[in-house]
């Protein structure tokens, strides 16, 4: 069971300069996680997911708004205080990981941990162990397959144990299997080690292992729901399936815009074949997986017409 409040997000704005003027990136976004709670965000590229993550992080810093997690204020922290709280409160997954390529498996897990002044070999080999990297300590990134440099990943978020984990889509270079197993690491942080983990996703499969789910769009929290109980309990949860419902068909309208596109980036060179294919496979199954949702929703068959292209 989820305990205090572990992350609070409080009317936070952000905004970038740009060339072309103001970039507002977030609009007066609010929100909470708690002690052992799993919370997703979803929504559509470009609408503040990776932005939020960030300032949570301490990676960044909110334009106006505040923000504490676990007891730090990180809207009004110096420098320093920055560095000390990535280093020992939040453990950051990133989509693209952050793995040094000139590290071992085992050092790369060791870097953070002589960061904060706390080496430990033994911890380091345990958490190795316990992502299913044992026996490849010496292995380096390139070495290793893309899902076990994922699990490398949650690894070195782990170093210093702490007590909130974020995680940008860290599914999203992965196939099916290997990023549940990816989510099961963290989702199990949560559960036995009463972590708080956030996640942003596109996947509604994954949305469904969290306890919350935060729908996202132009900045601004759209909605909140329950993914375990939407389309189970009837009149209770209408305003939110709604919600759901159609965040997911614009969510699938996108994906499938993004698909008919493919070929003429392809004919123009903007992609080379293989990026060609991969971007392809990891729509398609996008695709699938919202089909899926929306059919597990209820929703009317109009929102799945050319699902089976």
């Amino acid at each position: 069971m989820a305990g205090r409040v572990s992350v609070l997000v409080e009317r936070v704005v952000k905004v970038y300069e740009s060339a072309a003027g103001p970039v507002v990136a977030l609009r007066e976004v609010s929100l909470e996680a708690r002690r052992g709670e799993v919370l997703a965000i979803m929504g559509p590229s470009g609408s503040g997911k990776t932005t939020l993550l960030n300032l949570i992080a301490g990676v960044d810093r909110p334009t106006a708004g505040r923000i504490v997690v676990e007891g730090h204020e990180v809207s009004r922290m110096g420098d320093e205080e920055l560095r000390r709280f990535r280093a020992r409160v939040v453990g950051y997954v990133l989509q693209q990981n952050n793995l040094i390529p000139g590290l071992t498996a085992l050092e790369n897990v060791l870097l953070p941990m002589a960061a904060a002044g706390r080496p430990d070999v033994a911890r380091a080999r345990r958490l190795l162990a316990e992502v299913g990297l044992e026996g490849k300590e010496d292995r380096f990134p390139e070495e290793l397959s893309g899902g076990e440099q994922q699990r490398l990943a949650v690894a070195v978020a782990l170093a210093n144990d702490p007590p909130v984990i974020v995680a940008d889509e860290p599914t999203g270079e992965l196939d099916i299997a290997t990023g549940e197993r990816v989510v099961r690491l963290l989702v199990r942080q949560a559960r036995e080690a009463g972590k708080t983990v956030i996640m942003t996703t596109h996947d509604p499969r994954v949305a469904r292992m969290a306890d919350r789910v935060v729908l996202l769009e132009d900045g601004r929290v759209v909605g909140v729901y329950d993914p375990r109980k939407v389309g189970y309990l009837g009149a209770a949860e209408v305003e939110a399936e709604r919600v759901v419902v159609e965040h997911l068909k614009r969510m699938l309208e996108d994906v499938r815009s993004r698909l008919a596109r493919l070929s003429s980036e392809l004919a123009s060179g903007r992609l080379g074949l293989d990026e060609a294919v991969r971007v392809y496979l990891k729509l398609r199954s996008l695709e699938e997986a919202l089909v899926e949702e929306l059919a597990r929703l209820g929703a009317g068959v109009e929102a799945l017409e050319g699902a089976g292209r």
